[in-house]
């Protein structure tokens, strides 16, 4: 039976987007992140990030340096119970017309597939309008924090989100 997920857009909206964030020391997370991630874990989702990192494509860091951020990320999540199975990321710039930049959905494509998820049936949160139209690209619903479009709902943080997943 395939699973349902909840993906996420990693800056600004697991963690505090300080503009191209390359640095562990500099994770910083919002107030809800934890709670709100937990609830939806036990309700059976399974959870991702989905992440454009053009930053590397613009040579501001590298992909290691990444790597490491999103390692602490996926502790950190783990140290209070939470498990984020995968992560998929774009290093390219938005220039570059790859096929993985959101809000193309190659990056959630890739990850259903991995991990046997329906994707009608889960949900791509992010602080850009993007990251709502990546879900909507492969059927899955796209849902805002803190920025507004017609197309999506939107929320001010993540707890409203989850409770909005689960009502």
């Amino acid at each position: 039976m395939k699973q349902r997920a909840v993906f996420y857009d990693r800056d600004g909206t697991l963690i505090v987007d300080k503009h191209y964030m390359h640095e562990v020391s500099k994770i910083e997370y919002y107030d809800d992140s934890f709670t709100a991630l937990k609830q939806l874990q036990d309700k059976g989702f399974k959870l991702f990030i989905v992440t454009n990192q053009s930053g590397i494509g613009r040579g501001m860091f590298n992909e290691n340096q990444m790597h490491e951020v999103h390692e602490q990320i996926v502790q950190d999540y783990k140290d209070q119970g939470i498990e984020i199975l995968d992560i998929e990321f774009c290093p390219h710039c938005p220039d570059q017309n790859c096929e993985c930049r959101k809000p193309k959905p190659l990056m959630l494509e890739r990850l259903a597939k991995k991990h046997n998820i329906d994707l009608t049936k889960s949900f791509m949160i992010g602080d850009k309008v993007s990251d709502g139209e990546c879900g909507k690209n492969c059927g899955a619903q796209g849902l805002l924090l803190k920025v507004s479009d017609d197309r999506f709902k939107t929320f001010e943080n993540l707890q409203q989100i989850t409770n909005y997943i689960l009502s």
